[in-house]
């Protein structure tokens, strides 16, 4: 004798099954929330950290295999007050961060920052620049007397900062650096050492 199934619990059959398959959809959307790719990430090889108004991007050392090397970086005061940067140096030991590298130089000195480095409100600074500090604005001369020009900085302008050397940082490693500033809170974080050919076209062919 054939069995046959009400209208009605036809429809509850159907209902059910439509149900579950809409659980078992949402539940993979849900899970890919949290799919690796949609997780944020830092595509720069160097380190972004920030203070308050000032924002740090990109910073790293580009050292040779003797230790020798330069900071590389961008400063920027997204701010609307100036702002200095002090010093620049190793952290101390202790300082924490969160994110420590295996191989850590037992000591690293920075050199070149030989007074307060200068951030005018929504300008950059970047690091290294020519060696010594960057020019103040270039004025023209005004055939007023009573004129009296002006050097307000353009909003978004980068300049070039003093060139730091940085030695005892050799590739591989990480180091932890400390910025102080003149208002804003200081703030220490780990950056990588690269090879000082890390971006020329053709590195330096190995030993």
């Amino acid at each position: 004798m054939p069995i046959t199934l009400s209208s009605r619990f036809a429809r509850r059959t159907a209902l059910a099954g439509a149900a579950a398959t809409l659980s078992i959809a949402l539940a993979a959307c849900s899970a890919s929330f949290s799919a690796p790719t949609l997780q944020p990430y830092q595509a720069a090889e160097g380190t972004n950290f920030e203070s308050g108004q000032v924002k740090v991007r990109n910073m790293l050392v580009l050292a040779d295999a003797d230790g020798k090397g330069e900071l590389h970086s961008v400063i920027v005061n997204n701010g609307d007050a100036p702002e200095t940067v002090v010093s620049i140096e190793q952290a101390a030991p202790g300082t924490a961060d969160g994110q420590a590298g295996s191989d850590q130089p037992s000591e690293v000195k920075f050199t070149g920052l030989t007074k307060p480095l200068e951030l005018e409100p929504h300008t950059a600074i970047v690091l290294p620049g020519t060696g010594t500090e960057a020019p103040a604005a270039e004025t023209s001369p005004s055939t007023t007397p009573s004129a009296t020009p002006t050097e307000t900085p353009t909003p978004g302008a980068e300049e070039a900062g003093p060139a730091i050397i940085v030695t005892g940082a050799k590739p591989g490693q990480m180091v932890n650096v400390t910025i102080t500033f003149g208002t804003a809170a200081p703030v220490s974080a780990y950056v990588p050492v690269l090879t000082d050919d890390h971006y020329t076209p053709s590195p330096a062919a190995a030993e």
